[in-house]
């Protein structure tokens, strides 16, 4: 299987696709939000297969390589594209926050909620795609809203509008809830030196073990996740702080400023620099034409 690696950061589209499918696997490590108003699609989710009608709101990790198969003629959909690092930072309900790292899809169980979904939908691409900083961090705090009022309906015990995907060994997932553990403990250690062996220690396995997993789950390797969390990070504090380059490398885990230029430009194209002259917090640049920072052939 051939998965293609993006860096999508904060994205907001809405688009109408005919009968048409996606070229090949992708996988990006956001919290992906759909709402679809008409139409619809088939997707590949790993080994699972899901199909999703127009009117209700859908929320996954896109971590985990997906690929739409089959789309209804005419479908038009809504998407956002939540980085981590943000997700991470909202501190929803931790039923819900696993729910979602365990590789399930959430939808939303009430269908009326749709007349409110479709136009805040419309209102969040115009505030995201604007160039005002301000309108974009308001129209957050409103995804961020959103996705607590889901989270109302993970009450112990009660789980509707959860559709549990298989793992691809395992039915019960243990292997993404592994998988989250590495990408949580990457979360709070990627500023200091960090290994693959540390990462597998955490997760409670061997590094070929860990690493293999990994791959398998995500389509790359925890290394290629570990230089594309710092990456975000680093991009986050050159749009949002005056630090200095140098400053940034250091805060998001690289030993020396010369070796963060080279990865920050192999990836996006760009120097840390000029990213930093050109700030909009509304989305990370999207891989440079022509390649992508990590594809990976099974």
């Amino acid at each position: 299987m051939d998965v293609h690696y993006e860096v999508n950061g904060l994205v907001s589209f809405r688009e109408s696709r005919e009968a048409t499918k996606m070229p090949s696997p992708h996988s990006h490590n956001e919290i992906e939000i759909l709402l679809i108003e008409q139409g619809g699609g088939t997707w590949n989710m790993g080994d699972d297969s899901v199909t999703f009608g127009p009117g209700k709101l859908i929320v996954f990790w896109a971590l985990r390589p997906h690929h739409l198969v089959k789309s209804k003629p005419h479908t038009i959909k809504n998407v956002l594209t939540i980085p981590m690092a943000v997700f991470q930072e909202w501190d929803l309900p931790e039923g819900f926050r696993q729910a979602l790292l365990s590789g399930n899809v959430i939808v939303e169980p009430d269908g009326e909620k749709f007349l409110v979904d479709r136009p805040a939908f419309l209102h969040w691409h115009e505030e995201l795609n604007s160039s005002d900083i301000d309108r974009q961090k308001v129209a957050l705090l409103e995804i961020r809203a959103r996705l607590g009022r889901l989270a109302l309906y993970f009450t112990p015990g009660a789980k509707p509008g959860l559709i549990r995907l298989s793992g691809p060994d395992q039915d019960d997932q243990n292997s993404f809830r592994k998988v989250s553990l590495a990408v949580d403990y990457i979360a709070k250690h990627f500023s200091g030196p960090l290994t693959v062996a540390e990462v597998a220690k955490h997760m409670g396995l061997d590094g070929p073990a860990a690493a293999k997993m990994f791959k398998k789950l995500c389509g790359f390797s925890l290394m290629q996740y570990i230089v594309q969390h710092r990456l975000l990070y680093a991009q986050n504090l050159l749009a949002n702080t005056d630090m200095k380059v140098a400053d940034v490398a250091m805060a998001s885990g690289y030993g020396s400023a010369m070796n963060f230029h080279a990865a920050f430009k192999k990836v996006y194209g760009v120097s840390p620099h000029e990213y930093s002259k050109a700030v909009d917090y509304r989305k990370v640049p999207l891989e440079k034409k022509g390649g992508c920072s990590a594809v990976s052939h099974d």
